[in-house]
């Protein structure tokens, strides 16, 4: 007769089997990719039953301001060239330019997670970057240049603070067919962060960073100050056994979502959570769908994001629809609306 201890070894070994094998991500991508949840045979038909989200783009982005006339002046001359429209009230700004709004909330107490790296990059053109930057120093805003870890964003530009403290990047660029150039959030969990993205908001993985040697490598000439890269791309714990300083890269994804991207990085600042029933705050990215919001609910209902692969399929991404728009957030806070056609 088989012993306690036996039949529970086999029992594991049985269940191992049954594990997920190893994402193909990390050659195709450099990172080390999610392995999927195992999902139910009625969950997976359900999900294959309902139509995948289609995101288009970005369209805008909802940001808090102390001052809504400080907040035009400042904006005005960076987005000079967008043709657009202002409107303002009591309590909103909205700049509108062609298919992209850029929204600002006033605020007594704006909230930008600036501390954390969030920000919105908005495009510029190439020969007007300099000019630019200049205009904004002589307005008592200090230009920062730094670069990112996106393949298009290697070489240093422009980084500069609203008068709310809202990260602006400037993007130099000869393509003026979009204001929003991409957004960048920072998350507690990268794991689950990269599901949200990529499995439920379905954006295209472009690729990751902060997994390989090389990685690792630039964020020590960061730390020696001989690479500009943004000071949320890096980080420089005191390791416990020598008692200095240890940078290491940010762990970061990039999501494709028709011409624009959202970028998400691992961040080792403690971010301000507003309570789990908040769907609708700020800041928040606006992206496009020309699906109906009765499709993008159906598919949200069902769609399931766990970081591990479990029996059971975790949990849902919350969101609530008000009327054409559904509101979402991911577990770190980061709002995100959808406007859907009709």
């Amino acid at each position: 007769m088989e012993s306690t201890t036996v039949i529970r070894d086999r029992r594991q070994i049985e269940k191992a089997k049954e594990m997920p094998g190893a994402s193909d991500a990390l050659p195709k991508y450099g990172g080390h990719g999610y392995v999927p949840g195992q999902q139910s045979a009625a969950t997976a038909a359900t999900e294959s039953s309902v139509a995948p989200l289609t995101i288009d783009g970005i369209s805008g982005a909802v940001l808090d301001a102390s001052d809504l006339a400080a907040t035009r002046a400042f904006y005005t001359p960076i987005f000079g060239d967008h043709p657009g429209e202002w409107k303002e009230t009591r309590s909103r700004l909205v700049f509108q330019t062609g298919d992209q709004k850029i929204e600002f909330m006033k605020r007594p107490r704006p909230r930008t997670l600036a501390h954390a790296g969030q920000h919105v990059a908005y495009r510029v053109e190439t020969d007007r970057l300099e000019s630019l930057t200049d205009v904004l120093e002589a307005s008592g805003h200090p230009v920062n240049w730094w670069r990112e870890d996106h393949p298009a964003e290697l070489e240093t530009t422009a980084y500069v603070s609203d008068p709310s403290g809202n990260i602006v990047q400037l993007v130099a660029s000869g393509d003026m067919s979009l204001l929003v150039d991409h957004y960048y959030v920072p998350v507690e969990d990268i794991e689950h962060g990269e599901l949200v993205y990529i499995k439920a908001l379905r954006g295209e993985l472009e690729c990751y960073y902060g997994y390989r040697t090389e990685d690792v490598a630039a964020a020590r000439r960061w730390h020696e100050g001989k690479d500009p890269a943004a000071p949320w791309t890096r980080n420089a714990f005191i390791s416990f056994r020598t008692h200095e300083p240890n940078p290491t890269p940010a762990a970061q994804i990039f999501a494709r979502f028709g011409q624009a991207y959202v970028g998400v990085t691992l961040t080792g600042q403690r971010i301000p959570e507003p309570p789990e029933e908040f769907l609708k705050a700020t800041p928040r990215a606006i992206l496009h769908t020309s699906q109906k919001p009765e499709e993008v609910t159906r598919y949200m209902a069902t769609v399931k994001v766990s970081p591990v692969s479990l029996k059971y399929d975790g949990g849902h991404v919350p969101f609530r629809r008000e009327g054409r728009n559904v509101f979402l957030r991911d577990r770190s806070g980061n709002f995100f609306q959808i406007e859907c056609a009709g």
